[in-house]
């Protein structure tokens, strides 16, 4: 077997647990049950499309708050978990290992006792598949995480989506850019000038959570109603929190700095760090097949040791869920590999012969 990337695997092998998504969560996961003794597949959209998660969004901020890895930029932490995961690969198929496949999912669906998981195998083009694989596991363990929504801004219809937001790609994830995480990269604008970008609750929210480190904020709505409660303007007003409402035009930079934005009058805003807050997508749209229970933007609801729900909040046997994708996990990498344990456990656990007391 290759111990890298594998690109072709063999569709009648059963795994006992295929794990999507090679994030913090993904390949905590995988570990964890690869050390209970189980075999273990895991699928990495990030080989064959932009999705990548929200933690690499980092490209030269350093995580610094996931314990025992340090200050790391995402790029360097994507490679980090590769390697945790292709160490652990082995030639024998009866051993305990990991193979790491770049597939994006299609579909999971029931096969028996067993999910038939379908995926290409290789980019999009045009929106056909051009490589197509089959693979077969005992438990699933879903960790595909999610995209988060960005401003119309610069923005032109029918493109691609990489050309489509090449001004954002531009400027997220440095120091001077657009950040997604409050809790993440707040401090790196301590006392200064913090716009963010958004309308009702959640831009309160971050509003709200911005102050752990100015005082000094502006919410931008771009140009929309701001969708907030009168409770909640008054509160920012005592706060001295302005709310922008002009429409936004374009990026004002320099390089890979984001430096301000223009408004559509021409006007001109600057601020030392920018916030966007458009929402979320979850990446869960192979699970169509499963009434399960959701929440906000279709982020997943587990049940002890990850175990997704169903609409009626019964267990969805044999279906996991672990870091970011899970409804109320907060969207930290130590929360998120913590999380992939329980689900990686959970899964192995449910494979025993035995399970639970007699």
């Amino acid at each position: 077997m290759n111990v890298g990337m594998e690109q072709n695997a063999d569709d009648t092998f059963l795994y006992d647990v295929a794990v999507v998504g090679a994030g913090p969560a993904g390949v905590q996961a995988a570990i964890s049950a690869w050390h209970q003794g189980r075999r273990v597949l895991v699928l990495d959209a990030g080989a064959v499309s932009q999705r990548k998660g929200r933690a690499y969004w980092a490209k030269s901020v350093p995580i610094e708050d996931a314990p025992g890895l340090g200050p790391i930029t995402g790029p360097k932490l994507r490679a980090h978990l590769h390697h945790l995961l292709r160490s652990r690969a082995s030639d024998d198929p009866a051993a305990p290992r990991i193979a790491l496949v770049g597939a994006y999912v299609l579909e999971v669906r029931r096969a028996g006792e067993a999910f038939a998981i379908l995926a290409s195998l290789a980019p999009l083009r045009d929106g056909r598949i051009q490589a197509r694989g089959s693979f077969l596991a005992r438990r699933v363990v879903v960790a595909s995480g999610f995209e988060d929504g960005w401003p119309d801004i610069e923005v032109e219809e029918r493109q691609r989506m990489l050309e489509c937001y090449r001004a954002v790609f531009r400027y997220a994830g440095n120091q001077a850019g657009w950040h997604l995480c409050i809790r993440c990269d707040g401090h790196l604008h301590r006392g200064g000038h913090f716009a963010l970008l958004g309308v009702g609750d959640s831009i309160y929210e971050a509003s709200i959570g911005a102050q752990d480190f100015t005082r000094h904020i502006t919410i931008l709505t771009n140009g929309r109603p701001d969708g907030l409660s009168a409770a909640q303007r008054q509160d920012l007003k005592e706060r001295e929190i302005v709310i922008e409402p002009r429409r936004i035009a374009r990026h004002v930079g320099e390089g890979t700095l984001l430096r301000g934005v223009e408004f559509a009058d021409g006007e001109v805003f600057s601020a030392d760090g920018f916030l966007v807050d458009e929402g979320l997508t979850a990446n869960a749209g192979f699970l169509e097949g499963f009434a399960l229970l959701r929440a906000a933007g279709g982020l997943l609801a587990t049940g002890e040791d990850g175990v997704l729900l169903r609409a009626d909040g019964s267990p969805a046997a044999g279906l996991y869920a672990a870091g970011d994708i899970v409804a109320g996990q907060r969207k930290l990498i130590a929360a998120a590999m913590a999380s992939g344990q329980d689900a990686g456990l959970g899964a192995s656990d449910s494979l025993r012969a035995w399970h639970g007391t007699p």
